[in-house]
């Protein structure tokens, strides 16, 4: 039913369906890494991550929360829920909450740590250099505990400037393809969550053999409307088969706290698109639940109830509800 759904809102985009099917079942790794079976298979749906591969369920929890937590405890809680509820994916930086975001998912993923994926990110924007991403790698896979990550991303690209800076030779997107060539990272990808244009000059170095494996950026329904990533982006993604991991998927919760919508629209109208994993920030195990009951739960829109919704909260469009593009 979604690979039928997606094949027409590609359709309506120009683009052919391809490898965006929701599957039910267990994590597969396709790589040098196999599952040890420490875990159940995930109970919920999964979507392969473009070109990596990987069979990923189709939600993620958010790095940045985890160091929220009001104690190591509490972030153990949080982890395990989520492990329970399904979910394998993990999303890090080691720029949040100066390295306890990765202290914290390290200490509680470490016993399972075969059967999960952990993501983690490098935030250098004085230099982006080559030089400060080794060192934050080196930090993370000891924060982390462990001796690779499944993927490590560039994280936070402000501009085309600050990409030019990244791809530089010397800067930090070529250590960041050394160290999967080193098999101490096995993909590598982009994030970003400020202009459409930051991404579309990542995707001319792709071109140009950079060929990196995801992409990271905002999707919501908001984002159609101004400074869009998935109207200036997505297709492009989609037809080079790079793995798409949405963010901001309420627009931080403004979506919610202002009553334009619910979360249950706002995931759904995420993975009724061709995106592959969606990281949601969630700071209650409640909250976790309720979020993978959604997922199991989960029947994609079809193309007029993705614009109906874009159409009911188009007069609520500003860009201050996406602080993050400012």
């Amino acid at each position: 039913m979604f690979a039928r759904t997606v094949a027409a809102v590609l359709a309506g985009l120009g683009l052919p369906a391809r490898g965006h099917g929701a599957t039910e079942g267990g994590l597969v790794a396709t790589g040098t890494r196999s599952s040890s079976c420490l875990l159940p298979p995930s109970s919920l749906p999964t979507r392969r991550l473009g070109r990596t591969g990987l069979d990923v369920p189709i939600l993620s929890l958010g790095g940045h929360h985890i160091g929220r937590a009001a104690s190591e405890a509490d972030a153990r809680v949080l982890v395990e829920t989520a492990l329970e509820e399904g979910i394998r994916f993990f999303d890090n930086a080691e720029s949040y909450h100066g390295g306890k975001s990765e202290r914290w998912l390290g200490a509680a993923l470490e016993n399972v740590r075969p059967d999960v994926l952990i993501m983690t990110k490098t935030h250098s924007p004085r230099d982006r250099s080559a030089e400060s991403a080794r060192r934050h790698l080196e930090g993370s896979l000891e924060r982390l505990r462990t001796n690779y990550l499944d993927l490590w991303q560039l994280h936070s690209t402000k501009s085309v400037e600050d990409v030019d800076k990244a791809f530089r030779p010397g800067g930090a997107m070529e250590y960041i393809m050394r160290a999967k060539e080193e098999g101490l990272v096995r993909f590598v990808g982009v994030t970003g969550h400020v202009t459409p244009a930051a991404h579309r000059r990542a995707l001319k170095y792709w071109d140009e053999g950079w060929q990196f494996d995801t992409f990271q950026f905002p999707i919501n329904p908001i984002d159609y409307h101004q400074r869009s990533f998935q109207r200036q982006v997505l297709v492009d993604i989609v037809a080079r088969d790079i793995g798409m991991i949405a963010m901001k998927t309420s627009a931080d919760g403004r979506l919610l706290r202002e009553g334009i919508c619910t979360i249950g629209e706002t995931l759904r109208y995420v993975w009724s698109l061709p995106v592959n994993v969606a990281v949601v920030g969630m700071e209650r195990p409640d909250l976790v639940r309720h979020n993978a009951r959604l997922a199991r739960e989960f029947k994609p829109m079809t193309p007029d109830e993705l614009q109906s919704l874009r159409d009911r909260i188009e007069p609520r469009a500003d860009l201050s509800l996406e602080w993050y593009k400012t």
